[in-house]
């Protein structure tokens, strides 16, 4: 019986919104709810205050930018909800469950049925890795949102190549070029998937001015960094100090300087940094990573789906691992801490031929079933499903007091204290654990106006000890560490979590 009136309205509704079922619903809601259920309360520590406050102030933060994020963060930071790092970090658990929700969509373009989706990406939602950046402002649940639409979208133009769809997939393009350089990593890959399923259609020129428009579109947000430049914004971390304490804005109205924050240059030193050898030792502890993120059953069940891909849909199968190869090329060798959180897109993609390889297995399964001369009980059709579904509450269950960040308030009390322990006009050196949140507090809630916090990154060496041998005199003047190249004599005194620099009487 078909429903009729208010509910047939609504039902057209959900179908409207992403085609949303009962699948598709749990696999955005379940995720989304596990998220706030362990979501940070507050302002948290490092990149994620950078980014809270330069989202909130409508500032500018450091490379590659992350105009997109950005744009929208500002809007996101005014929602009626928590503090402004509450909301920041709510942005990264929708934006993990978008992921959840539109991996659900590729997978079931894929021809593979609900249990074998719903365990595959139970199994990525509840990961370690992923999981814990859905908790804090962060920018790699919002790029693993971004190219999961990617993928579904070059996935509906192959079905119905229209040029239309194509701009739907430049705007997308454009949109994750917009967040981060990275999503050039994803280019081989869609557009060997693009020409290698309808090329002519690809090439036709209403396809190309369509898609030109929609990754133009996509583009236009990269206008926010010479405008919020032009408007001298209270926060930004694109430029430096110099030995008088003023900052020296990069000039991001001119190409050159816009392409040096966008392209990370501050960071070239880091890419392609290793030698080959260390290159091979990096993918081993990757390797390793990946057989923990998946809990080593995700393994064996993936490299099928590959295969499976390869010899079946090939072209997808080729899209996924060009995508793969172009992430591992150059994460492998980018020499930083936090590496292990620039997989997030590998194991998306892992995820997704997780999915197809437990499609297969249950293919299998059922023909076994089905060979039987006796009817086969009801249970037995269940054990395989119930054993997946396992494997995810047991991830589930593993890694919930690993990230739950629920009653972690940590940062805020550290920037809080810092600045009680203060004095008037007091001059604070340190790096990301010490100045975001003290610059979150005072820009975004007014808190201390008086205290000027300079980050160690932004400011070099003999500019620094210059700095303080003039202002130590004037104003207290407080560290992380004491830095080389200063005259002898000056004491250091503990002051809570940071050290406060003094010429003895």
């Amino acid at each position: 019986m078909q429903p009729t009136g208010d509910r047939g309205l609504a039902g057209r509704f959900a179908k409207w919104f992403m085609g949303m079922d009962g699948y598709s619903l749990a696999a955005f809601g379940l995720p989304l709810l596990v998220y706030l259920l362990t979501l940070a309360p507050t302002v948290y520590n490092l990149d994620s205050a950078e980014l809270t406050t330069a989202a909130a102030t409508a500032g500018i933060t450091r490379a590659t930018g992350y105009p997109l994020y950005l744009s929208l963060g500002f809007l996101w930071s005014h929602l009626p909800l928590g503090d402004v790092g509450y909301r920041m970090n709510l942005l990264s658990a929708v934006s993990a469950a978008l992921t959840i929700g539109l991996c659900e969509r590729i997978l079931r373009r894929l021809g593979v049925r609900a249990a074998a989706r719903l365990a595959a990406l139970g199994l990525l939602a509840f990961s370690k890795f992923f999981w814990a950046e859905a908790l804090i402002a962060e920018v790699y649940t919002f790029q693993t949102a971004l190219m999961a639409g990617m993928i579904l979208l070059a996935l509906r133009w192959s079905e119905r190549p229209t040029p239309a769809r194509l701009g739907l997939l430049g705007l997308g393009v454009g949109l994750g070029l917009s967040h981060h350089l990275a999503t050039l990593l994803l280019l081989p890959g869609l557009t060997f998937f693009i020409f290698g399923s309808h090329p002519r259609k690809a090439m036709a020129w209403k396809s190309v001015l369509f898609a030109a428009l929609g990754g133009a579109a996509g583009l236009s947000f990269y206008l926010y960094l010479p405008l919020r430049a032009l408007a001298a914004p209270a926060f930004n971390y694109a430029g430096g100090y110099d030995e008088l304490g003023i900052f020296h804005p990069a000039n991001l109205t001119s190409l050159s300087g816009l392409w040096w924050l966008v392209t990370g240059q501050s960071f070239a030193p880091l890419m392609f940094a290793f030698l080959p050898g260390v290159v091979w030792q990096e993918f081993l502890s990757f390797c390793a990573q990946l057989v923990g993120v998946f809990f080593a059953v995700g393994i064996g069940p993936g490299i099928l789906g590959v295969g499976f891909l390869l010899k079946r849909q090939w072209k997808v199968a080729g899209m996924l691992l060009l995508m793969l190869l172009g992430h591992l090329a150059f994460y492998l060798d980018y020499q930083v801490l936090d590496k292990n959180l620039m997989f997030l897109p590998v194991y998306l993609l892992w995820a997704l031929w997780l999915g197809v390889g437990y499609e297969v297995i249950l293919s299998w399964f059922d023909a076994d079933l089905q060979t039987e001369a006796k009817p086969t009980p009801r249970l037995s059709r269940w054990i395989l499903p119930g054993t997946m579904a396992a494997i995810c509450l047991f991830a589930l269950a593993w890694n919930w007091p690993l990230v739950d960040l629920s009653h972690d308030t940590s940062t805020r009390q550290r920037g809080e204290d810092i600045l009680a322990a203060a004095g008037e006009h007091a001059l604070i050196f340190g790096y990301w654990d010490t100045v975001p949140i003290i610059q979150y507090l005072q820009l975004v809630e007014g808190k201390r106006p008086d205290v000027q916090a300079i980050n160690r990154f932004m400011i070099s060496p003999e500019n620094l000890v210059k700095l303080i041998n003039r202002e130590i005199s004037a104003r207290p003047i407080y560290i992380n560490s004491l830095p080389a190249g200063l005259p002898p004599g000056i004491e250091l005194i503990q002051k809570g979590a940071l050290y406060q620099l003094r010429i003895p009487d």
